[in-house]
């Protein structure tokens, strides 16, 4: 509760500084709003590793890869919302709409292997 209290007075004091720097300095808006955001992704994934600890744990429990292939995927998911946004940021829908469709392609080509087999497992299981 409390990093989260950090955290967003953080963005609240960056939100602050990109409005004053937005109308005179707009390149320098941009850079404070990019930093912050990379800052708290930085946070927030040293804060995530018990979590993705514990999921490499699980792969014992499955066989083959699933919960390497998920945090794959999730990881590429995060990844390109994270690109997207800020693209939307600096102006570009056009970059940010083709990075979100770059995003769902690779998630859904790193998932086939996993899809593959749960057909197949469905398939046999109708048999």
């Amino acid at each position: 509760m409390m990093l989260l209290c950090k955290l967003a007075a953080a963005v609240l004091v960056a939100a602050v500084l990109t409005l004053l720097l937005k109308k005179d300095q707009p390149a320098f808006a941009f850079l404070v709003s990019v930093c912050t955001a990379a800052g708290l992704l930085a946070i927030v994934v040293r804060q995530v590793q018990p979590l993705l600890d514990w999921l490499r744990t699980l792969d014992g429990y499955f066989q083959g890869q699933s919960p390497a292939v998920l945090l794959q995927v999730l990881g590429i998911a995060l990844v390109a919302q994270l690109a997207a946004d800020t693209c939307k940021e600096a102006g570009l829908s056009a970059a940010a709409t083709a990075i979100e469709l770059c995003g769902r392609v690779l998630a859904l080509l790193q998932a086939l292997p996993l899809l593959q087999s749960l057909l197949g497992s469905f398939a046999a299981y109708l048999q």
